[in-house]
């Protein structure tokens, strides 16, 4: 590979592209009116770098000619001296902190920084109105910050050689910096490099609320990062590795790469948040994105969009491969929406090793020939010379993935696997052929198979949270020097033909699959009866031919004392059948304890012959109250005359874990006792006569009366603890002397 780049504009596209040194451009071309900026066209948001370059050349092209002015030491210590054409900064401490009016520099202009070392910093803030114009030369022993909020820009035929350099719209304080607590923040604004940028073995970062890369940027062994948001930290990890984190996303926050970035034996990142759920962000390549294995060092490249409303376009070329020996890289592109290019060029290959993987993560994704987020063709292109993973989230989607376009190819190396992780659905609409290469599915809940699917020299797995359905004649599945494993928590449903010819034990081919043809259902540990799962057959049956061809079935039988006979289901040629019926130990039901800690007193159902033995070690999957929570367990082992004809249930995807189901329930709240009610207990009130006449009677009302909130208590205990509720004493009358009433008499005058 040609690995000297430069940019020209693509007019079919709207971006800069990396070509190589001997490709030629179109020419100058009249402009036909005025160039806009748009966020998003006809749902392909692009980044209108066209417009941007002509609207930051006509910003910056005020002050072209003029070295940093009036720089003011606020943190640590330097000293600064010039000439018509060159400024030199002497730095005197390990860290500082200088504010400038202005830090531009022409062309034809230089502006050195002496440092005490590499690990040297200097912070050079802007105060003015200006951006800052690179068009000369920059150059430190150590590392260079360069903030202005206004915008900074490295022109054609800029020159930076440093050991690090941050470029960033975002401030940070005095008091940050000087502690290495790399924090910046504000409003952002553009950074763009149409320049040369080198920090070997260290690190660049590009900082702003949108940020482009169309020219060269190099930090062998180090690491390129272009972030784009109104807050961000930087955390130096040393070796030249530098990790970043988006603390606060920016409003249409833009990062575009249409140069060459190149970090082999490091890491690159493209990394951009939005403000808020309904903003939209873009991270686009369609340049040369670099990061080889070198010094036994793989390269990472990482394009990371907004998960929520993000929007990533992925063409130009993504190299993380091994060509001079070592194992292929990682390359991740991650967005809620991802778009991959007919042109994009992936490779992670390893001829001398193994080879790398690729990630796509987005919401829901669709391989589809057109309107889709990958054609088939490109997939299968991809998939030469990596492995490929497509991994989805529950967000604003589904988190289904859909194979809508045919997918085949045939691996030029090492073998290659195309993997399907989807959070809730994979849907295999179209045929995915598949020569010295495998296929792994795993889901949420189903996993359909609409469609053929064909190894050769590979291995099949599909795993599914609830069932998995090989519908008729067009979802047949044909393995051949491969190994197959049909895995669900719930039901196996086999409608269309299965065919394995020759298993493998080849850990390039096999998946690390078991040997042969395994069919295992009910994993979920909801069992036995087969509401709990099993396995079921239409009316193809299965072929399967050896050698190395066992096949092996897990499943709830409809009754213990019936188990099915799956044989006449099979055509088997040097081949045999064994059948494990699943098993689930029991007595785990418990009160809530705060603690995850289950305990096991047998199996449920009461399999025949078949005893729970072994020591192991049981836990629900958290502490909280709940019905047929899930039990993993380890250490148990099953005994007696019959033990061989069980098995327990493990789950489907990622690590064998063994399952069962049990419950925990509220605690009994404690009730305190009533206590004895005397006569001290009640306390007398006066009934009062007319007035101006002494009381009647006193009536005696309890002082102490238990109440029982009803509402209060857990059903549980309403329907298992009668509550007695005791009546109030009856109402007494204190006994009293008599009291003397004299009788009423007339008006004195009205006598006679």
């Amino acid at each position: 590979m040609n690995s000297i780049y430069r940019s020209i504009w693509n007019d079919k596209t709207g971006t800069f592209v990396a070509v190589s040194e001997n490709a030629t451009s179109a020419g100058k071309k009249s402009s036909p009116g005025a160039t806009t900026v748009v966020g998003a066209v006809a749902g392909n948001t692009r980044f209108a770098l066209k417009a941007l370059a002509v609207s930051l050349m006509m910003t910056f092209g005020a002050n072209v000619f003029a070295l940093p002015v009036d720089g003011v030491v606020t943190a640590g210590g330097a000293s600064f001296s010039s000439t018509a054409s060159s400024t030199t900064i002497t730095q005197t401490t390990s860290n500082v902190a200088i504010n400038w009016q202005s830090f531009s520099i022409g062309a034809g202009e230089a502006v050195q920084f002496i440092q005490p070392s590499s690990s040297s910093v200097a912070l050079n803030r802007v105060l003015g109105a200006d951006p800052s114009n690179i068009f000369g030369s920059l150059s430190a022993n150590g590392k260079v910050f360069l903030v202005n909020p206004n915008g900074i820009l490295f022109a054609p035929g800029a020159s930076v050689n440093v050991s690090g350099l941050v470029a960033s719209t975002l401030n940070i304080s005095d008091s940050d910096f000087m502690a290495s607590n790399y924090k910046f923040s504000g409003t952002g604004g553009t950074v763009l490099n149409q320049g040369t940028i080198n920090a070997d073995g260290g690190y660049v970062a590009l900082l702003g609320a949108s940020v482009s890369n169309q020219g060269t940027i190099v930090a062998r062994l180090g690491t390129v990062a272009l972030a784009a948001g109104n807050a961000i930290t930087l955390d130096v990890a040393g070796d030249g590795l530098l990790n970043v984190t988006v603390n606060q996303g920016a409003v249409n926050a833009l990062i575009e790469n249409g140069g060459l970035i190149q970090a082999d034996g490091g890491h690159v990142l493209l990394t951009a948040q939005a403000a808020g759920y309904l903003l939209q962000t873009v991270v686009n390549n369609t340049g040369v994105i670099q990061a080889r294995t070198i010094e036994n060092r793989n390269g990472t490249i990482m394009l990371m969009g907004d998960m929520q409303s993000g929007t990533m376009n992925v063409g130009g070329t993504l190299d993380a491969s091994a060509p001079n020996g070592g194992n292929g890289g990682f390359i991740e592109t991650s967005a809620a929406f991802v778009k991959i290019a007919n042109d994009v060029k992936v490779t992670t290959a390893a001829p001398f090793g193994q080879t790398g993987t690729w990630l796509i993560d987005p919401l829901d994704f669709y391989i589809s020939a057109s309107g889709g987020n990958i054609s088939g063709s490109t997939l299968a292109d991809q998939l030469v010379t990596n492995n490929v993973i497509i991994s989805n989230l529950a967000g604003l989607g589904n988190g289904d993935i859909f194979v809508n376009d045919a997918v085949s190819w045939s691996a030029s190396g090492a073998p290659t696997t195309l993997t399907l992780n989807a959070f809730r659905d994979v849907n295999i609409n179209a045929a995915i052929t598949a020569t010295n290469g495998s296929l792994s599915v795993c889901c949420g809940r189903d996993v359909n198979v609409n469609a053929a699917i064909t190894t050769t020299n590979g291995s099949v797995l599909l795993a599914a949270n609830r069932d998995i359905n090989v519908f008729a004649t067009p979802g047949a599945i044909t393995t051949t020097d491969g190994n197959m494993t049909l895995c669900a928590g719930n039901n196996v449903n086999v409608i269309g033909a299965i065919t394995l010819t020759n298993g493998t034990s080849d850990p390039t081919r096999s998946l690390g699959l078991a040997l042969g043809l395994t069919l295992s259902a009910g994993n979920n540990g909801t069992g036995p009866g087969v509401a709990g799962g099993t396995v079921v057959f239409g009316s193809t049956p299965a072929t399967v031919t050896g050698p190395n061809a066992p096949v092996t079935i897990y499943y709830n039988p409809v009754s213990y004392a019936a188990p099915t006979n799956y044989l006449p289901n099979f055509v088997l040629v040097d081949s045999v059948l064994t059948q494990f019926m699943l098993v689930f130990p029991d007595g785990a039901n418990k009160t809530f304890d705060g603690t995850t800690v289950a305990t096991f007193t047998g199996l449920k159902g009461l399999p025949p012959g078949v005893t729970l033995g072994g020591a192991g070690t049981a836990n629900f999957d958290t502490a909280a109250v709940g019905t047929d929570k899930t039990v993993s367990f380890t250490g148990f082992s099953l005994a007696g005359a019959s033990a061989a004809n069980y098995a327990f249930a493990n789950s489907c995807c990622g690590p064998a874990v063994r399952r069962t189901t049990a419950n925990i329930i509220s605690a009994l709240p404690v009730i305190p006792p009533v206590p004895p009610i005397g006569r001290e207990d009640f306390a007398a009130e006066e009934i009062m006569g007319p007035e101006g006449f002494a009381p009647l009677t006193f009536a005696i009302t309890p002082r102490l009366m238990p109440r029982i909130d009803l509402a209060g208590l857990p059903p549980q205990l309403l329907s298992i603890v009668p509550v007695v509720v005791p009546p109030p004493p009856p109402l007494v009358e204190e006994e009293r002397p008599p009291i003397y009433v004299p009788p009423v008499r007339p008006p004195k005058q009205d006598r006679n």
